[in-house]
């Protein structure tokens, strides 16, 4: 077997398809219920790669399958391990359980603000955990984001509820009001 550059994607990233594949790839939600051996035991795969020193044998799909396990749970700058569901894996399940939430519980204020509460908690905890590590982030600035991030999307939330109840004949699009809210607000 050839040897492979591990540290660089497996599809051609000057392509839209290749591109997808790679997130795809990376992002798959299967990867987060990889136990902490697996992880560690792909984290060592690569490095051992990396210098040479992997065990025979080592097969191309094992290495592929190492960096899947790698990529999608430790962060990019830091090497440390992500928190389960912080980690672009979790993003998907988490976001959908979240959005089922908003769309089963929207008729009354106090679940309006306590859904939007939780979206927008759980994007600032995932945008948190993907940060940029090299750039300085102060506590302050998180929290100023995190408030107007919230804040907004509550604002917007119950200000288009209470619109479209008075001027729309179709209560399916007041339910629907989930979706344009964050869309409103660019929170995500």
């Amino acid at each position: 077997m050839a040897r492979i550059d591990i540290d660089k994607p497996r599809w051609d990233q000057s392509t839209f398809i290749g591109r997808f594949k790679h997130f795809a790839f990376i992002t798959d939600p299967r990867t987060i219920f990889s136990s902490m051996a697996e992880l560690n035991a792909a984290k060592l795969l690569l490095e051992q790669y990396r210098s040479a020193s992997e065990p025979p044998g080592t097969t191309e799909q094992q290495l592929w399958h190492a960096k899947q396990l790698y990529e999608s749970s430790f962060h990019p700058d830091s090497g440390e391990l992500q928190n389960v569901t912080g980690r672009m894996s979790f993003q998907v399940p988490g976001g959908m359980a979240i959005t089922g939430f908003m769309l089963q519980f929207y008729k009354t204020n106090t679940a309006v603000v306590f859904w939007q509460w939780v979206n927008q908690s759980f994007n600032a905890f995932v945008n948190y955990t993907n940060r940029n590590a090299e750039s300085e982030l102060t506590t302050g600035k998180i929290a100023v984001a995190y408030v107007t991030a919230t804040t907004s999307a509550i604002l917007a939330a119950l200000g288009t509820k209470k619109y479209l109840a008075k001027v729309c004949i179709y209560p399916l699009l007041v339910k629907l009001n989930i979706f344009g809210t964050p869309a409103l607000c660019c929170s995500d």
